[in-house]
């Protein structure tokens, strides 16, 4: 830095040497030294990304298997329920009278039935003295069937009326998670036999075992396989990775926005998984090739003329140059060099 210091009175003769002066101050210092890096061996991964969300291996729709009202719903969305538990009630009073009434109807039944095999019984033996004609053993026989028939009926329709009832009463036919409630209570409310296919009343999904659903592009697909390591990053949980691994990639392509994709299903394989929600967006970072000392140097040491790839580099004190290279994988700022380069080697950094 110059600074020029004029007093008054100065000599006017002094003002071309003053002025010579401050145009050399006004010339930049030497450029700082562009910074450089080493060429070093150390571990790089090929990494697929699959974007897509993580979805539930089972997922259930529970419509009722009977019409009614809804008394009671006991649970709400993204509540933990297990195999069995009661969701929902639907109004019994008419099924449970209904129920009292076939089981009246059973009782009068067996004991029509009792009276019946008595009647028999009588007949054979008075048939057997000869008192009675052995068409009148016909008939016994006869009424007593007609009465076994007919608790027969009353017993199945106890039973349906019982079944019934027991549909009021809607399990959980999985461990899991409610994603949704789609009814209230006072909903009326149809029979999954009913040409509409019933109302629906919870979504339940599975989350013992998650899947990230993703897309992978055509382009990177061939590298994926069935089995390779993956780490799982959602949106909810940006600083934490969930372990996983390629479980199915489909074998037909999407087209979407003129871009094919192919379907990929990562299983979530973390211990952790129940912290994960279904529906979440997510990327898996597919582990597809893992070098473990490859030649390693930034990105920003690579330089492109056309198709060739180059570096300034040098060895030991001599000046830098272009150097031509191959490179390998690409993991963020980092490059593999396959040839041209050595261990030690420094490269100018852009």
């Amino acid at each position: 830095m110059c600074m020029l210091l004029l007093r008054r009175g100065s000599p006017l003769s002094l003002a071309p040497a003053l002025l010579t002066l401050a145009l050399g101050c006004g010339r930049g210092e030497p450029a700082a030294p562009a910074p450089t890096a080493q060429a070093e061996l150390g571990r790089i991964e090929r990494i697929v990304v699959a974007t897509g969300t993580i979805e539930p291996v089972k997922e259930v729709e529970v419509r009722p298997r009977i019409p009614g009202i809804i008394e009671h719903i006991l649970v709400e969305a993204n509540d933990v329920v297990e195999e069995g538990q009661l969701l929902v009630e639907i109004e019994r009073d008419l099924l449970e009278s209904q129920a009292a009434e076939a089981k009246a109807g059973l009782e009068e039944a067996r004991v029509q039935l009792r009276f019946a095999r008595s009647e028999l019984a009588r007949a054979r033996k008075l048939v057997e003295s000869g008192a009675r004609s052995p068409q009148h053993l016909e008939d016994m026989q006869s009424r007593s069937d007609q009465a076994e028939a007919r608790t027969a009926r009353a017993e199945a329709a106890l039973r349906t009326i019982s079944t019934q009832l027991s549909y009021a009463r809607v399990l959980s036919p999985l461990a899991g998670r409610v994603l949704d409630v789609h009814i209230e209570e006072g909903s009326a409310v149809s029979p999954v036999t009913a040409v509409t296919g019933g109302t629906l009343l919870l979504s339940l999904a599975a989350t013992d075992s998650l899947h990230l659903d993703g897309l992978v592009d055509e382009n990177e697909v061939a590298r994926v396989a069935v089995g390779q390591p993956a780490r799982i990053r959602t949106e909810a949980f940006p600083e934490r990775a969930f372990g996983g691994r390629v479980r199915e990639i489909a074998p037909l392509g999407e087209r979407i926005q003129n871009v094919t994709y192919f379907r990929v299903e990562i299983e979530v394989t973390d211990p952790e998984l129940d912290v994960l929600r279904p529906r979440m967006s997510g990327d898996a970072d597919i582990v597809t090739e893992v070098v473990e000392d490859a030649l390693l140097v930034p990105e920003t040491a690579l330089h492109y003329r056309g198709d060739e790839v180059f570096v300034l580099g040098r060895n030991g004190e001599t000046p830098a140059q272009e150097r031509p290279v191959r490179i390998g994988i690409v993991d963020g700022n980092r490059v593999q060099v396959l040839e041209g380069l050595a261990a030690g080697d420094v490269v100018v950094l852009q």
